[in-house]
C-alpha cells in the first residue's frame, strides 16, 4: 500500500508533447511566472474521511533566460517523500530529475534518497489535438531496501476536451485527460498493475483534480482546497512535531 500512493504522486506531473500544434493549453498548467515566491497546494480527499491531505510545495526559477519549476511533494507526516525540477521549453514542460525519498529502516530520522532514471522527459503537452491524442511517461528507480528490486511507471494520458471546475466558490474554465497507467514491481519476477483515471487542470491554477481507480469499489481521488505560502506548512510541521525545524525542501534530511 506505502508504494502505491507513492505511485499516485509521482504520476501527477506526467504527460507528453506533439508535433501538432492545433491548440495551445499552456495556460492551464501551473502559472510558473506567478510562483516564484512559491506556493503549497493542498489537496483534500474526496468522499474518504479516513485518506489524510497531500501537499504539494511549487516554486518557480527564473535563471537567466530560463525557467525552472520546483515541485516537492509532503504526506501527512510533513516529511518530503518527492522532489523534482521541470524546465520550461518552447513545446511543454521536460522533467530535469526526480529523487524520492524514504525512511530508513535502521534509523526513523533519516530519509533515504532514491534517484529516480527518467527514460521519457516530456511533463506536460502546450499543443494538443481537440480530437485527442496519446501521451507517454516512463521513468524507474530501485528500491535500496530491497536488494535488486526496481519499480517501473508507464503512464498514457490522452486529451479529453474543456470543462469546467469550481475552487473557493468561483468557477475555472478547464481541461481533462484521461489517464491509464502501468507501473511494474521487479523482484524475481515481473508484477504488473494498471489503472485508470482522470486529471483536470484550471487556467491559470494548475492541476485542481485528479483520480485514481484502484478496484471496482475504491478509488484515490483529490480536489484542491486551498493555496497559501509555504510558512503556513512549516507552521503545521511545527506543532505536528513540537520543534523549529524548518520545511526547506532543497535540504531535506537524507542518506544517499
Amino acid at each position: 500500500m506505502r508504494y502505491l500512493f507513492l505511485i499516485s504522486c509521482i504520476s501527477l506531473l506526467s504527460g507528453c508533447s506533439t508535433e501538432n500544434e492545433r491548440r495551445d493549453i499552456r495556460n492551464y498548467y501551473f502559472p510558473l511566472r506567478g510562483l516564484t515566491e512559491g506556493l503549497v497546494y493542498e489537496y483534500a480527499a474526496v468522499n474518504n474521511d479516513s485518506l489524510a491531505p497531500e501537499y504539494w510545495y511549487y516554486r518557480s526559477l527564473l535563471p537567466g533566460d530560463s525557467i525552472f519549476l520546483s515541485a516537492t511533494y509532503y504526506e501527512s507526516d510533513l516529511l518530503p517523500r518527492q522532489q523534482l525540477t521541470q524546465k520550461l521549453t518552447s513545446n511543454g514542460i521536460i522533467l530535469k530529475d526526480m529523487y524520492l525519498y524514504e525512511t530508513d529502516s535502521t534509523r526513523s530520522d533519516v530519509q533515504l534518497q532514491i534517484p529516480v532514471d527518467v527514460i521519457a522527459d516530456d511533463v506536460f503537452p502546450f499543443y494538443v489535438r481537440d480530437s485527442g491524442g496519446i501521451f507517454v511517461y516512463h521513468i524507474k528507480w530501485d528500491l535500496p531496501q530491497e536488494a535488486e528490486a526496481s519499480m517501473r511507471m508507464i503512464k498514457n494520458r490522452r486529451f479529453a476536451g474543456d470543462t469546467s471546475i469550481q475552487y473557493k466558490a468561483l468557477t475555472y474554465d478547464a481541461i481533462k485527460f484521461e489517464v491509464r497507467e502501468l507501473f511494474e514491481y521487479d523482484k524475481e519476477g515481473i508484477l504488473q498493475q494498471e489503472y485508470n483515471g482522470e486529471e483536470i487542470y484550471a487556467r491559470g491554477i494548475g492541476l485542481v483534480y485528479y483520480r485514481k481507480d484502484i478496484s471496482d469499489d475504491f478509488q484515490l481521488e483529490y480536489r484542491l482546497v486551498d493555496r497559501y505560502p509555504m510558512e503556513q506548512l512549516e507552521a503545521k510541521f511545527r506543532s505536528l512535531y513540537g520543534i523549529e525545524d524548518s520545511l526547506d525542501p532543497d535540504m531535506p534530511k537524507s542518506k544517499n
